[in-house]
């Protein structure tokens, strides 16, 4: 049993988000961060089955909008190791201070 609280528990939480993999299936995620990096937008998010893991690894997708629909978003993944990487700094960066970091 995990001492981290669950963050999955309260449906009304305004940092969860549902997402869709590629089979269809809905997929929990908490909300950690948005970082700009060269013009871009990124999401960074925590899932969860990974929130359960005591060391658990972070979800960063590139925000786009939605070519139909400027008002959606697409969650896209990231190809590029150097600007996951490059993501993952800022990250570590903007939340040192609240966050316990390998």
């Amino acid at each position: 049993m995990s001492d981290k609280p669950d963050i999955f528990a309260d449906e009304d939480l305004d940092s969860i988000i549902i997402l869709n993999d590629e089979n269809g299936k809905e997929c929990r995620f908490e909300f950690l961060d948005l970082i700009d990096y060269k013009g871009r937008e990124f999401i960074v998010l925590l899932s969860e089955e990974e929130a359960a893991k005591e060391e658990s690894d972070v979800d960063i997708l590139e925000v786009v909008p939605d070519e139909n629909n400027p008002e959606l978003e697409n969650y896209l993944p990231i190809e590029d190791d150097a600007t996951i990487e490059a993501v993952f700094q800022l990250f570590e960066e903007n939340n040192k201070d609240n966050m316990d970091f390998c």
